[in-house]
């Protein structure tokens, strides 16, 4: 079907799901492997083979990967080939493994050395190494690296529950039945090395799979799916599409920010909504807290489980902040426990959305809520009223401090946006946002507002000119003034002056 399309949109949509179906079907095989092991146990499939270039095969489908990451990566055998007994899907899951542990855990720069050699005493032993020059695995975590469902705490966040600790138990087991061992030692300088070592079988024919046997499709979709994920645990595949500035041409619609540390799910969020919002994207509870202050987004779609800040610790920053109490949020997740969704909506969450979701049912409850508040914000909105104002909702106290400021220095022509928002402690951006929220002005209007209110106060009460007022109040020109004031109060100030004043 992918070489039918031509479309590049559609495309990049069965790029998407092939990746993770392959993905998906690598992590049901490895599932399948783990039950036949609890259930009947595991058996070998031996068959006639040359492991050297077996091996070698399996190291050469990571080129790509390595050309992409800029890690060296080399293959040394002590012997040009050695055929032996084996079972290529077991042992092609243990390399496999093995090589994509050690790409995903070493930086950019790095190298990843495969070996292989018959022991020195021991001519039926077999030892491959794979070495890294990555994160390393601490001494505690050595114990128990093989252990199912074990896994190591990383010191980069953004590697934290990248796995489901089945693999490396797998490589155990697989080793194991080959009459092997496997350990896991320090690399010299930085990294880590395994060492497989397993026993080498006289080819027996009685009985042993043919080598046409042994080539099945199945194998080749395996080493495919490993291959697929690997790279995209890299987050290379859609790097041209992921960038951090906000999607969407048409500035009315609204802004949704996209959080969640799947770019999958991000590419996947931004195909189907861009057509209805703009958006901006973060992979972590941490970064969008950074964006969300400045950037106020009409809404906040989050996935729960994220490394660094989950979705729920953004959502309780977002609403236990004066600036961005008012943005609503949507938590996506997996999870779907009643008590796991009593705690997100207790914590202050707008909507609970789990996994699977409808993208036009998501859509819908985005609108409702964006719709929502926007309505309770045109409720609540404040009429900046210079001195005898009444402020009545929860953002008062911003809005308060800004016409003091204001008042304070009304008759100064060079007041600006930048000074007014560094007396209240926020960016220009954050603040032009806040006051259009609360009172439908931008900060320039709302400035021009307050000495215009109090314009037309002098002119009800006072006796001075129209050309006195205007200069006491900060205009420098009074031609402008009346234009302003026309605007806002649909005559004239000589005008206005003669039918209100006392």
């Amino acid at each position: 079907m992918m070489k039918e399309v031509s479309d590049d949109k559609q495309l990049g949509r069965l790029t998407l799901m092939h990746r993770n179906a392959l993905r998906l079907l690598n992590l049901v095989n490895q599932l399948l492997d783990f039950r036949k092991s609890e259930v009947a146990g595991l058996h070998l499939t031996p068959a006639e083979g040359d492991i050297v270039a077996f091996v070698r095969h399996i190291c050469a489908s990571f080129l790509m990967l390595s050309e992409k990451k800029n890690i060296h990566l080399t293959f040394y055998s002590a012997v040009e080939s050695l055929n032996m007994l084996f079972d290529e899907d077991k042992m092609g899951k243990v390399v496999m493994n093995l090589l994509s542990n050690a790409f995903k855990f070493t930086p950019e720069g790095g190298r990843v050395d495969v070996s292989m050699e018959v022991l020195k005493g021991e001519p039926d032993k077999l030892l491959l190494k794979v070495s890294d020059t990555g994160t390393g695995i601490k001494d505690e975590d050595k114990e128990h690296i093989f252990e199912r469902f074990y896994q190591v705490d990383h010191p980069d966040p953004n590697l934290q529950s990248t796995g489901s600790g089945i693999g490396l138990s797998l490589v155990h087991d697989f080793v194991t039945l080959h009459e092997g061992t496997v350990q896991v030692l320090d690399n010299v300088g930085a990294g880590s090395v395994f060492l497989v070592t397993i026993t080498m079988k006289q080819v027996v024919r009685e009985g042993a799979v043919s080598e046409s046997g042994r080539k099945k499709e199945a194998e080749k979709v395996f080493v495919e799916s490993e291959i697929e994920q690997a790279l995209d645990e890299e987050n290379e595949a859609l790097s041209d599409d992921m960038d951090d500035t906000t999607d969407g041409g048409d500035k009315e619609q609204p802004l949704v920010l996209v959080v969640d540390d799947s770019d999958d799910l991000v590419a996947f969020m931004k195909d189907s909504l861009s057509l209805y919002f703009r958006i901006q994207t973060a992979s972590n509870g941490r970064e969008a807290w950074r964006l969300i202050p400045d950037l106020q987004p009409d809404i906040i779609v989050s996935d729960v489980m994220m490394p660094e800040m989950d979705g729920n610790e953004l959502c309780r920053w977002v609403k236990t902040d004066k600036r961005t109490e008012n943005i609503p949020v949507i938590l996506l997740t997996a999870k779907q426990a009643v008590e796991d969704k009593v705690e997100s909506l207790t914590i202050g969450a707008d909507d609970y959305v789990t996994k699977p979701f409808n993208v036009e049912v998501l859509i819908l409850r985005m609108r409702k809520l964006i719709d929502l508040y926007g309505k309770r914000r045109q409720r609540l909105r404040i009429e900046p009223e210079p001195s005898r104002i009444v402020i009545t909702t929860l953002d008062e106290q911003l809005v308060a401090d800004a016409i003091k400021y204001v008042e304070a220095n009304i008759g100064r022509s060079d007041l600006s946006v930048e000074e007014l928002s560094r007396e209240l402690g926020m960016s220009r951006v954050h603040l032009y946002k806040k006051l259009s929220q609360i009172t439908g002005k931008t900060p320039i209007e709302f400035i021009r507002i307050i000495r215009l209110k109090r314009a037309a106060q002098l002119l009800r009460e006072s006796q001075r000119n129209v050309s006195e007022i205007a200069y006491q109040l900060g205009f420098n020109n009074p031609k402008y003034f009346s234009k302003y004031f026309r605007d806002e109060f649909g005559v004239l100030p000589s005008v206005y002056q003669e039918r209100e004043g006392k």
